[in-house]
């Protein structure tokens, strides 16, 4: 029997396994009650291992759901690097990806439903740690859209309207989310099959894109400002 580290190789992926099943559990439970009202006890017994488990494979509650928001980020991202070229622009194949993966966080009970609830939770309700979760799981995330946007609408952009741009977006689908009435009138149901998915998420991307194209013939005086001036 090998040996490395002072381990057998049995009691190495019997470590492998409690970790994976720990945060499996901590996926559903965070997403499910937030950060606050979950208790590592429950996770640990849900899991079915030792109650301080969660402390040794990952440092405690805080280091748990980190690792929750990076398999969340992981996966959301990784189910939509599938969907094949819809054009030689590679800004736009990314923007589809991007919109594909916040249309799947809506719909889909995985992974990227999680993300879209964790991301809830931390709104409505946010974790002792939320400024870190924002800066190193949520905002870097952001620089990559602001440069394909930019690169779409031209480099006489101004950062206000390439702001006006992100919440356009978010707001497509995130009424999708909160809508339930429309949601079930624009796919007859609350479960929308994933060619309706694909579907839907193409023709946001072509709105957005039709926008965008829009924004390039605003006259370059328009652009000048950051901001709209204030009234009164």
């Amino acid at each position: 029997m090998a040996v490395r580290g002072g381990k057998t190789d049995v009691e190495r992926r019997a470590e492998s396994g409690t970790r994976e099943r720990l945060l499996a559990v901590a996926c559903r439970i965070f997403a499910e009650r937030g950060y606050k009202r979950t208790r590592t006890q429950d996770i640990c017994r849900l899991a079915g291992v030792n109650p301080a488990a969660v402390n040794y494979h990952f440092g405690g509650k805080e280091g748990i759901y980190r690792a929750v928001w990076d398999s969340a980020l992981e996966s959301t991202l990784e189910s939509s690097a599938f969907s094949p070229a819809l054009s030689s622009d590679a800004h736009r194949d990314w923007l589809y990806r991007y919109v594909h993966a916040c249309v799947l966080s809506v719909f889909d009970p995985g992974m990227p439903g999680v993300l879209r609830k964790l991301m809830t939770h931390e709104v409505a309700d946010p974790s002792p740690i939320s400024n870190d979760i924002l800066a190193n799981h949520i905002a870097p995330r952001y620089p990559e859209l602001l440069g394909h946007l930019r690169a779409m609408i031209g480099t006489t952009a101004t950062d206000y309207q390439i702001g006006c741009c992100i919440f356009a977006i978010n707001a497509l689908f995130g009424s999708i989310a909160i809508n339930k009435t429309a949601r079930r009138a624009l796919f007859k149901g609350d479960t929308p099959a994933a060619g309706e998915i694909e579907q839907f998420a193409r023709e946001i991307c072509a709105f957005v894109m039709g926008g965008i194209r829009a924004l390039r013939t605003v006259p370059q005086r328009t652009r000048a400002g950051s901001a709209p001036a204030s009234r009164g």
